[in-house]
């Protein structure tokens, strides 16, 4: 009786040991698959986590090519890509294809002091227009700065009547990408 015992002891600390080693192991290698269609509901669980995301190229930034944005399906969702540490820029000659990207999920998020260093910049000359969101919309590069006021604006108006302390806008911080032929 005492080496059945003996014998159950051992096969359940095996057992435990190499689920435990399983587990690290996909936590490890663990990147979430996320699409388009529900990126803006879904992004605040994967905020700082590895994701895979793929949609067609709608527009890439003209001013350095640090950005582009896809969709899937019909337009009315469109996902912030920024180039990561190891992407130079995104082509223009991407746009229509299809990519799958791999990255990290970025929360951007517009607070009142976002928002008071976004202004304060707008009041600078015109060259050091860094800060804003992007938002992948033809032309938005080229926006005058009374209509980068109004924008603010808005943000404050919706801080308000949503009754939150900030706003999250979500991008993928791009580790690598394929162009899907």
């Amino acid at each position: 009786m005492r080496s059945i015992a003996s014998m159950f002891i051992l096969l359940v600390a095996f057992m435990v040991s190499c689920n435990s080693g399983a587990k690290e192991e996909a936590n490890a290698n663990d990147t979430v698959l996320l699409t388009v269609a529900v990126f803006d509901t879904t992004a605040y669980n994967h905020v700082d986590k590895p994701v895979w995301i793929e949609g067609t190229v709608t527009h890439t930034c003209k001013h350095g090519g640090k950005r582009m944005f896809i969709a899937d399906g019909n337009d009315s969702i469109l996902v912030e890509i920024t180039t990561g540490p190891d992407i130079v820029k995104f082509d223009e000659a991407l746009i229509g294809s299809r990519v799958r990207v791999l990255g990290m999920l970025r929360e951007l998020r517009i607070d009142e002091k976002y928002l008071n260093e976004w202004e304060a910049e707008l009041r600078q000359p015109a060259e050091n227009h860094e800060a804003g969101v992007h938002t992948g919309q033809k032309g938005h590069e080229d926006q005058p700065v009374d209509a980068k006021f109004e924008q603010i604006n808005n943000y404050r108006q919706q801080l308000k009547d949503l009754s939150t302390d900030h706003l999250s806008f979500y991008s993928v911080e791009a580790v690598s990408f394929t162009e899907i032929k």
